[in-house]
């Protein structure tokens, strides 16, 4: 059988731009089971509706597959129907983050899409493309939602995989050209970056996080530096690790480490860490391995919304993780968001402070967006401080505040804090110390466009 996976969002900003691994991942399975596959990445040659389709008519597959998520819902909405337009025969499968959490309301909404795969697909999507060619019942597809007459039919949840070691590298071979084109980069780093998966799971419990599964599933690290030693083979010496917690166990992480640098890969490497798990070892460890930063999501510099984030850290832990990280000499990224629940402008002049004397090397703030089925969402909606809800006219729903009229007083909050940290003389010497050497004309020209208009306002 012929399946098609699309990723229809750009991921592409002024920091980089990363292959789709996990669309990558469910091609390998899928031509392990002997199936025809191919991957279609719109970052890839900045492609458009039209050109998506144009591909898919050129390859015309039997089943055409494509990951949503809650913030690019208008732009999912409109491929999809475009793709059912232009070939009624091509079956559309949805799966990812919103699928997953609103399965039913996303068939009866998209009404032009086939079939919802919920959480983890390694096997449902293989069961599935398995089920339409022989014709077998579809009953037996777990993780399957899709329509009978009219009616939704929801099978069991689908099993998350325990043994991650025992699926396939992600078939990067199908985007060898995008490779070869070089699409994959972040500022940080010169030539093409990648990224690795090495755990899934998290046993945390933050308010504002939907995850399929809160089981810790690591791979081992005979695994992990097999796939680093099959992406170095291909000339790339760049690599970000994606997962969050792959400083949770802190032996095997060690072991990752270690053998890292035994085996003298000599590549370079961005990892994520929480503040409360990262110790000397560690930072000693990953800087003998080729580790050059690290990201942690502080959050907020409030203990009060820290707290009720349900995130298990301190503001103390969140300020020596930042600066233990660059008394190792790595360079330390950290993200944070407005508008959580119990936010006022005293707690967000804390996150303000706690940035501003830590100073981090870069910062990525936002405001925050309640995503579906998580419990901000579900006590906002039952409070009635949920304004607005997700849909595909491009809707994006906020929390309400008691001190705030509207979204545009927190957007005011976030661009003011973000330009006096940007502003900072010394944050803007340490980051131009570290970024200038490692980035090429192109993204100097992003880089410079995106602080004249983030600290200069124009």
């Amino acid at each position: 059988m012929k399946v098609a996976l699309i990723y229809p969002h750009r991921k592409k900003d002024f920091t980089g731009c990363n292959p789709p691994i996990s669309l990558l991942y469910l091609a390998s399975q899928l031509l392990q089971a002997g199936h025809h596959v191919t991957v279609i990445d719109r970052d890839d040659c900045d492609l458009s509706d039209a050109q998506i389709v144009s591909r898919l008519t050129s390859y015309s597959p039997d089943l055409v597959g494509l990951p949503v998520f809650s913030t690019n819902l208008a732009a999912a909405f409109r491929l999809v129907n475009l793709i059912a337009d232009t070939n009624p025969h091509w079956k559309i499968l949805l799966g990812g983050p919103h699928p997953s959490a609103r399965a039913s309301e996303v068939l009866e909404v998209f009404d032009k899409c086939d079939y919802v795969l919920r959480g983890e697909a390694d096997q449902s999507i293989v069961d599935l493309v398995t089920c339409l060619e022989s014709g077998a019942d579809l009953k037996s597809v777990k993780g399957l939602s899709y329509k009978v007459d009219g009616t939704v039919v929801r099978n069991p949840d689908a099993d998350v995989v325990r043994d991650l070691d025992s699926l396939p590298f992600p078939a990067r071979d199908i985007l060898s050209d995008a490779y070869r084109r070089r699409s994959y980069w972040r500022i940080e780093h010169r030539g093409i970056t990648d990224v690795i998966i090495t755990s899934r799971g998290c046993p945390f419990n933050c308010r504002f996080c939907f995850k399929v599964s809160n089981k810790f599933r690591p791979r081992s690290p005979e695994s992990i530096i097999g796939e680093l030693m099959d992406i170095r083979s291909r000339g790339i010496r760049n690599v970000h690790f994606m997962d969050d917690l792959f400083v949770w166990n802190k032996a095997r992480c060690l072991a990752v480490l270690d053998q890292i640098t035994k085996k003298k890969l000599n590549m370079h490497f961005k990892v994520r860490a929480r503040a409360d798990l990262i110790d000397e070892d560690l930072l000693s460890a990953m800087k003998r391995a080729g580790v050059s930063s690290v990201a942690f999501g502080i959050e907020s510099g409030s203990q009060t919304v820290l707290d009720s984030m349900h995130k298990r850290v301190t503001v103390d832990m969140n300020y020596r993780a930042i600066r233990l990280t660059k008394k190792f000499g790595l360079q330390c990224y950290a993200d944070a968001f407005l508008g959580f629940p119990g936010e006022t402008p005293e707690t967000i002049r804390e996150t303000e402070k706690l940035l501003l004397d830590a100073k981090p090397t870069a910062l990525n703030l936002s405001v925050m967006y309640p995503l579906p089925d998580t419990p901000v969402y579900n006590a906002a909606k039952a409070e009635g401080t949920l304004v607005g809800d997700w849909d595909v006219k491009g809707t994006r729903p906020w929390i309400k505040l008691p001190w705030i009229e509207d979204l545009r007083t927190l957007y005011e909050y976030r661009n003011r804090v973000h330009r006096r940290f940007l502003g900072n003389p010394v944050v803007a010497f340490n980051a131009a110390r570290f970024l200038f050497p490692r980035i090429g004309l192109t993204q100097l020209r992003m880089l410079a466009d995106h602080y004249r208009r983030t600290v200069i306002g124009r």
